[in-house]
């Protein structure tokens, strides 16, 4: 039996056929290692660019932080320069001529906004009243507030009368005449407010309701509510007539306060998720706007139209990603999925293309259809 030499020397005895294979594996590892050496200074590898993928997912974080904050559905524009767009001075936003607040940069519809704001009444007491503008951004209202200058002789109730100046009666603000009115001393704008208020289908049920009319001063309420008396008849309310409708796509933040149930913080909402959607399609979207339940809706819808024809309508073969994303039904990817399709097709021909986009079901394209057109 040979001894463990013997075994460990034969053991490394290979065939010329086998020695022949051992020097080509040999040979073939060790160009392996030269060439994984040689490899990085052969290939030159290019760097990615990150950058548009850092740009959009900044996006989406600012969009979760903003809507953190307001625990409402809306789309702010993010994406616009307003240190370009508003060129702000002193100012004092009561009385101030159209050409004033162009030079401040606001545009017509934003003007035309706060002009028919003053001409019910309306009237800015503190800084935070024009943030409660619903045509100005809250953007443009953070650039704009270190230089409001509101006059306190102004605004300090030099338009309110005083216990001194209000004469009041006993009188039911159902049915007292305007007249009547103006015998007790009420400002005219309040009188206009209120019979306004009467002929549009609003009740007085009680004497707090009367505090619905927001251009009358806290002062003027404390004088009057002594003196309501309201007949039980004259506040009777017959669900089952429709005594007035408002069409929700023209009516302003007066106008949506005759509704039951909606007061000024919330017909504010009402009309800046309106100005986000470009119009109400239908009258059920009112669901989608932050604070609305069914036992409201069940109540206003009644009293509620809606014209689509005036919404507003986007054309998908010229809008950009940053326009589109401003629309409350758009999320980022979904606008990308259909503006990668439009670069894909070179441009839509019909609407309905928009199906063969990634990300766009049946359901979300009847939601998005009409807002959407071509020409």
């Amino acid at each position: 039996m040979p001894n463990w030499k013997v075994q460990i020397k034969n053991y490394f005895i290979f065939s010329r056929k086998e020695s022949r294979g051992i020097f080509i594996l040999t040979t073939l590892l060790f160009l392996l290692i030269i060439i994984n050496l040689l490899l990085p200074y052969i290939i030159v590898k290019e760097e990615t660019d990150f950058t548009e993928f850092e740009k959009e997912i900044a996006q989406i974080k600012l969009r979760q932080k903003n809507s953190g904050e307001t625990g409402e559905q809306k789309s702010p524009d993010r994406n616009m320069d307003y240190s370009a767009k508003i060129k702000p001075f002193p100012f004092d936003p009561n009385g101030l001529p159209v050409e004033s607040w162009k030079k401040l940069g606001l545009d017509e519809r934003q003007i035309k906004v706060i002009k028919n704001y003053e001409s019910k009444g309306g009237v800015f007491r503190e800084k935070e009243d024009l943030a409660s503008i619903y045509s100005i951004s809250k953007e443009e209202y953070k650039i704009l507030e270190p230089y409001i200058k509101i006059k306190e002789n102004q605004v300090d109730r030099k338009d309110i009368p005083g216990k001194s100046n209000l004469k009041p009666f006993v009188f039911d603000p159902n049915t007292l005449p305007k007249e009547q009115f103006m015998e007790m001393g009420l400002r005219e704008s309040v009188i206009h407010a209120i019979v306004n208020y009467r002929e549009k289908g609003g009740k007085f049920y009680n004497k707090n309701d009367l505090r619905k009319i927001y251009i009358l001063a806290e002062e003027e309420f404390i004088v009057l509510e002594p003196y309501i008396d309201i007949k039980t008849d004259s506040a009777q309310f017959i669900p089952t007539t429709k005594i007035f409708s408002i069409s929700l796509n023209d009516a302003d933040t007066i106008d949506l306060q005759q509704l039951p149930g909606i007061g000024p913080s919330f017909a504010r909402r009402i009309v800046k998720y309106r100005d986000l959607l470009g119009g109400f399609c239908t009258k059920e979207q009112l669901l989608e706007v932050y604070g609305m339940d069914s036992t409201r809706y069940a109540a206003i819808q009644g009293y509620v139209t809606v014209n689509p024809d005036i919404v507003r309508k986007m054309n998908i073969n010229t809008i950009s990603i940053k326009e589109m994303t401003r629309h409350p039904y758009f999320e980022f990817y979904v606008a990308k999925s259909i503006l990668n399709y439009r670069n894909g097709i070179g441009s839509y021909t019909d609407i309905a293309q928009i199906k063969e986009a990634k990300l766009v079901y049946e359901q979300l394209y009847n939601k998005i259809e009409p807002y959407l057109t071509i020409k």
